[in-house]
């Protein structure tokens, strides 16, 4: 755990210099769409990467997470922050209650369950236009105040997105250590052998899910205070439910960091694609998922953060993990033995 905390507080500190210093805008927008879809993706692998759950629901609670806040701020006069509070437990009810319904299938079962629920959400908010705006969505006014999430700096927004990413981040490894994070694990290897363990399955997945769910509603929320325009095809598209999956695939689904890795290379291959080719092109962010995910099964089928395991990113790894007290790898333990013996019969 330390290891990974230690890690966590260096990516921090270098994000608080970035935003302190850097002036490039698209550079800033970039980081910070990285950060927020990081936690996105962050949040689906509590249920897909720890607990095996392959979701394609959580475009409708990220739409969820999205709307709540706008929404209640509008009817309700829910002040922001409450309302970003709201949106986080709606969204964790309505995983709790998908969850309940489809957790007892397996496989593509529980995805295309799941993907229901996406499409469902889509199309409610697509035609309670009256409501929700329809397909042109929501336009959120501009006030710059803390309270209201809405800052004139980008460097604001980063920071408010690396908190975002830091606090579910913290969570997922305070899990993945205790005794939770162990059945987690246990029902994505095999979960005929976990029940049989005395695992209970139903109990450990819908903590799983409502978890996913939370922090899936926090990154809705933080994603549409800073685009200040949210519309069902931003928000609770198939495709916006294949984002947080793939990052997690192509970052690694076994660690923390590595959704990290997949949402900055995914945002930034996408911003820079905006670029080049524009927005307007139909099909072309779907066809660019597609092929990223293929190189990526092909190539790097354990994430990328599988080349941190190997060479001399291991050796560091275990040079850290020798230094901040955990256990390192039996090998470099050998090594290290070694060299004491060496060094101390030199003295001799």
């Amino acid at each position: 755990m330390r290891i990974r905390l230690i890690i966590l507080g260096a990516l921090a500190v270098v994000t608080v210099l970035v935003g302190t210093f850097s002036t490039n805008r698209f550079f800033l927008d970039t980081l910070v769409l990285g950060l927020i879809f990081a936690a996105f993706a962050t949040a689906w692998n509590f249920a897909g990467g720890m607990t095996g759950l392959f979701s394609l629901g959580h475009g409708g609670l990220f739409a969820v997470g999205a709307y709540s806040p706008v929404l209640l701020k509008e009817y309700l006069g829910v002040p922001t922050l409450l309302g970003v509070l709201f949106a986080a437990l709606l969204a964790t009810l309505a995983a709790l209650i998908i969850g309940a319904m489809s957790l007892r299938l397996r496989g593509h079962y529980f995805a295309l369950a799941t993907l229901a629920f996406t499409v469902i959400v889509t199309i409610i908010l697509t035609n309670f236009s009256n409501v929700t705006g329809g397909d042109e969505g929501i336009s959120l006014p501009f006030a710059n105040s803390a309270f209201e999430l809405v800052f004139q700096e980008k460097s604001s927004y980063l920071y408010l997105a690396l908190g975002l990413y830091a606090i579910t981040a913290v969570t997922a490894i305070i899990v993945i250590d205790s005794k939770l994070g162990f059945r987690m694990r246990a029902l994505r290897e095999d979960e005929v052998t976990a029940r049989s363990m005395g695992v209970p399955a139903l109990q450990t997945k819908l903590i799983a899910v409502m978890f996913s769910g939370f922090f899936t509603g926090l990154a809705g929320a933080v994603f549409a205070q800073y685009t200040l325009y949210i519309t069902p095809g931003n928000t609770a598209a198939v495709a916006v439910s294949l984002q947080p999956a793939l990052m997690a695939i192509i970052g690694g689904m076994a660690g923390i960091f590595g959704p990290l890795i997949g949402a900055m290379l995914i945002t930034l291959l996408k911003q820079q694609l905006i670029t080049v080719f524009g927005a307007d092109i139909p099909g072309l962010s779907n066809a660019f998922y597609g092929a990223l995910l293929l190189v990526s099964i092909l190539l790097l089928p354990n994430g990328l953060m599988s080349l941190f395991r190997v060479g001399p990113f291991k050796r560091i790894g275990d040079w850290l993990k020798l230094r901040t007290g955990e256990r390192p790898t039996k090998e470099f333990a050998e090594v290290e033995d070694a060299l004491k013996a060496e060094e101390e019969a030199a003295v001799r």
